[in-house]
């Protein structure tokens, strides 16, 4: 969802005090009554939000529509006041902004953990109005080990109340991070590059480029990669594509889409160009890369991904 320059990048000190406002107010008065869970089971369509760590999203008025993959299959839900959707990592949803909604969202990146407050009157396909505040660096071990559980718990799909009871610790803990903040705050540079990698690997699916990324953040595009080379010690494209290239092998994995398909879901209009850069990434072409799907290769390249989703940003 699109905000200003300002609320991307700036001190969040207006928008950090309004969304506690919100958080804690939903704490005194409500209970989280149910919890829905997003799954991979099945492939994301054209514009759903697919990142690399888990997001959550707690509806405060209205009813919040969003397309979710359950049971192997696209399903839409509807959430309202006192019920939750946990997205684990690497699945997918699709918000449809049909009706006037108030909706807090969870963002749980390893550098960057983040809430966002969306409020949508229902005339149009987006929020009209998105605030967002943050707090960059990894978010504390009690956090960590609540989101783990709800990993788990959504893996496992069990019945009972340990959900709900999950999803409130986890709300009580994000509170208690924006009521107390690290003392250290790195330099401007390094939020503001946090913040446009969070942005990518939001929106990776839809064609992004340099130049509309730095529209988005207010910024000069020379600027954005002057960022990425000083802060990140690699070229925008470099990035881009190496998060789309780590989805595209998700998918070769999991689904039995055809390579278009993924293509088009990774951000690439054009195949020929996503199997060049697949072999030049890869040294091996997404044909090659699926067949391997048994033995030790497809260990050892399970192994790799668990490793890497460790340590991503």
């Amino acid at each position: 969802m699109r905000t200003s320059p300002a609320a991307d990048i700036a001190p969040q000190t207006l928008a950090t005090r309004i969304i506690t406002a919100k958080l804690e107010q939903f704490l005194l008065r409500d209970r989280v009554r149910r919890v829905y869970f997003a799954e991979d089971s099945a492939p994301p369509p054209v514009l759903a939000y697919v990142t690399h760590f888990p997001r959550l999203y707690l509806p405060l008025a209205g009813s919040h529509v969003v397309d979710v993959a359950q049971n192997a299959a696209p399903t839409t839900i509807r959430t309202m006041r006192g019920q939750a959707l946990f997205v684990p990592e690497n699945a997918w949803d699709k918000p449809e902004w049909s009706g006037p909604i108030e909706v807090l969202t969870f963002l749980f990146g390893a550098k960057h953990f983040g809430i966002s407050l969306a409020q949508h009157k229902g005339r149009s396909e987006a929020p009209v109005n998105a605030i967002k505040t943050h707090i960059h660096g990894a978010y504390d071990g009690l956090t960590h080990s609540i989101l783990a559980a709800l990993t788990a718990f959504a893996a496992d799909r069990s019945q009972g109340p340990l959900d709900r009871l999950l999803i409130e610790a986890l709300l009580h803990s994000c509170l208690r991070l924006f009521r107390a903040p690290s003392l250290e705050r790195p330099r401007k540079a390094i939020r503001t590059y946090e913040s446009i990698c969070l942005y990518m690997q939001e929106n990776f699916q839809v064609a992004l480029t340099r130049e509309s990324v730095a529209e988005h953040f207010g910024l000069a595009p020379n600027h954005v990669s002057r960022l990425f080379r000083r802060e990140g010690q690699i070229r925008f494209n470099d990035y881009l594509n190496s998060i789309r290239m780590n989805r595209a092998k998700f998918m070769l994995r999991n689904y039995s889409l055809t390579l278009k398909e993924i293509a088009a879901n990774c951000g690439y209009n054009d195949i020929a160009y996503f199997c060049r850069m697949f072999k030049k990434m890869n040294n091996e072409t997404p044909t090659q890369y699926r067949g391997v799907d048994s033995g030790v290769g497809a260990l050892t390249r399970n192994a790799d991904s668990a490793i890497r989703s460790s340590v991503r940003s």
